[in-house]
C-alpha cells in the first residue's frame, strides 16, 4: 500500500512543479514584452536577461515534466522494485528522483516521513525568500544575498560550516562583480 502510493505521488508532484515553473517562465516572458530590445546597437537590452531567464524556466519545466512522465511509466510497471526484491535488496533509504523511498514501518499508512516534513520546509523557504525581498533594499545586495543563500542551503540539509560560509560569500561576490561592476546594474546598496 505505502510503496504504491510513494511511486504514484512523485510524478504528480513533479508535474505540478513543472506547471508552476512553466507558469513563472511564461509570466516573466509576458512581462518582458514591454521592455526595449536594445538601447544601443549590438548590445543586449533590458529585455535580454528576463527573456533568457524565462526561456530557461520553461526549458527546465519541460525537462521536469518529461522526467515525471517517464517516472510514472517506470513506476506503473513495477519492474524496478521487483528486480530489487529478487536480488534481496530493500527499498528503504534508497532515492528515486526527488523522493526517498522509506520503509512502511517508520511512517503512518500511505505516508512517508519525507512527505510529512516537506510542506513545512517549502513554507519556510517561501517565507525566507519573502523576508529576503523585504530586507534586500534595507541591507543591500552584499549583505542580504549571503543570508538568503545560507538559509536556503540550511533548509536543503547542508550542515558543513565551511560550505555554509564560503558558498554564500562567493555567490554574493559573483553577483556584485557581474551585475554591479561589469554590467553596471544598480542593485540595492543598503545603508
Amino acid at each position: 500500500m505505502g510503496s504504491r502510493s510513494v511511486r504514484e505521488s512523485p510524478p504528480l508532484r513533479l508535474l505540478a512543479e513543472a506547471g508552476l515553473l512553466a507558469a513563472a517562465g511564461a509570466a516573466v516572458l509576458l512581462d518582458s514584452r514591454g521592455y526595449p530590445p536594445s538601447l544601443t546597437e549590438g548590445a543586449p537590452g533590458p529585455a535580454f536577461f528576463p527573456r533568457l531567464l524565462a526561456a530557461l524556466l520553461i526549458a527546465f519545466a519541460a525537462w521536469l515534466a518529461i522526467r515525471a512522465w517517464r517516472g510514472a511509466k517506470e513506476g506503473g510497471s513495477g519492474e524496478r522494485s521487483s528486480d530489487a526484491d529478487s536480488r534481496g535488496e530493500s527499498s528503504a533509504g534508497r532515492s528515486r528522483g526527488n523522493v526517498a523511498l522509506e520503509s512502511d514501518s517508520d511512517s503512518a499508512p500511505g505516508e512517508s516521513a519525507s512527505t510529512r516534513i516537506q510542506p513545512l520546509g517549502v513554507w519556510i523557504a517561501v517565507t525566507w525568500i519573502a523576508a529576503f525581498l523585504l530586507v534586500w533594499p534595507l541591507l543591500g545586495t552584499v549583505l542580504s544575498v549571503p543570508l538568503l543563500v545560507v538559509g536556503l542551503m540550511w533548509l536543503t540539509g547542508e550542515r558543513s560550516w565551511r560550505t555554509l560560509v564560503s558558498v554564500p560569500l562567493a555567490f554574493a561576490g559573483f553577483i556584485y562583480l557581474v551585475f554591479m561592476v561589469l554590467l553596471g546594474v544598480p542593485l540595492p546598496a543598503g545603508f
